[in-house]
């Protein structure tokens, strides 16, 4: 996890014990937190506070983005068996670590699972489904114009982050595609279980944040690499990023309205169409 100045920690706390209230598992959970950059009070209080929570707490004296900082907790790892991703203001069910370490240890060719989710509002309140693909083939492909797999929900193999060749790019609000890039270039299964262990939480300036011109560029050049893993450098397909770059500029409302749409819940629910084949 990762603790900026801006989290709310009213969401952070509901976040954290959603980790340590975690059902089935044998032996204590370590929880790795790093601080990136300076703290307000009322958060360096109520981290003093809590320090007895985590396994291993890590500061950077001033901010140096998520890349850095999850790349700076992977480097200080145990002898755990499997690594999970968790936000500050989502919640993961009280079953995701179990049955994703479950499904991982039956699949000992997958080097990191996620999971099918629920979006929550900022009250808690379920607003929507989020399903992603199922399989490696089709988490691969759909590489081309997605994210296959939901950043918070990642349950990774801990043999895999001792490769130092995986870790986390340097790359504008798009740091976990990129990873799953990296890994699918390199041959790592990626996948989902089609079970909903987790509620993502669609904070305010949601829609504001994926506007970014800076962000849409990143994109573009991360969903291009996307392409060229599954299809070489001479292919159409690199369309399909060029296409996502210009819907990520579109105001914030028409991006609302399309996130929204069934045509893009068609998209997501049907990975195996011909578009991705």
């Amino acid at each position: 996890m990762t603790l900026y100045k801006s989290d709310d920690l009213a969401y952070f706390e509901l976040a954290l014990r959603s980790i340590e209230n975690q059902t089935g598992l044998e032996g204590p959970i370590r929880i790795y937190i790093c601080c990136d950059g300076p703290l307000p009070t009322a958060h360096s209080k109520w981290l003093d506070e809590n320090r007895h929570r985590f396994y291993r707490v890590e500061k950077n004296e001033a901010n140096l983005g998520l890349a850095a900082s999850l790349n700076k907790l992977i480097e200080g790892l145990g002898d755990e068996d499997f690594v999970f991703r968790m936000d500050g203001d989502d919640i993961s069910h009280s079953d995701r670590f179990i049955k994703q370490i479950g499904y991982m240890l039956k699949n000992p060719h997958i080097g990191l699972c996620g999971c099918f989710a629920w979006d929550i509002d900022e009250q808690g309140a379920t607003v929507s489904t989020r399903d992603y693909p199922i399989g490696p083939d089709k988490c691969k492909k759909a590489l081309r114009l997605m994210n296959p797999v939901l950043h918070p929900t990642f349950c990774i193999r801990r043999e895999v982050l001792r490769d130092p060749q995986f870790r986390y790019p340097k790359a504008y609000l798009t740091e976990d595609l990129a990873f799953l890039i990296v890994l699918a270039e390199h041959g790592i299964g990626i996948t989902n279980i089609p079970e909903r262990l987790f509620s993502w939480r669609l904070g305010k300036g949601f829609f504001a944040r994926r506007t970014s011109f800076k962000r849409a560029l990143t994109e573009l050049r991360w969903y291009s690499r996307g392409v060229r893993a599954n299809d070489g450098v001479m292919t159409y397909r690199y369309i399909y990023p060029v296409i996502r770059f210009l819907l990520r500029i579109l105001p914030a409302k028409a991006q609302k309205a399309i996130y929204a749409s069934k045509a893009r819940s068609t998209v997501v629910a049907q990975q195996d169409r011909s578009a991705l084949e």
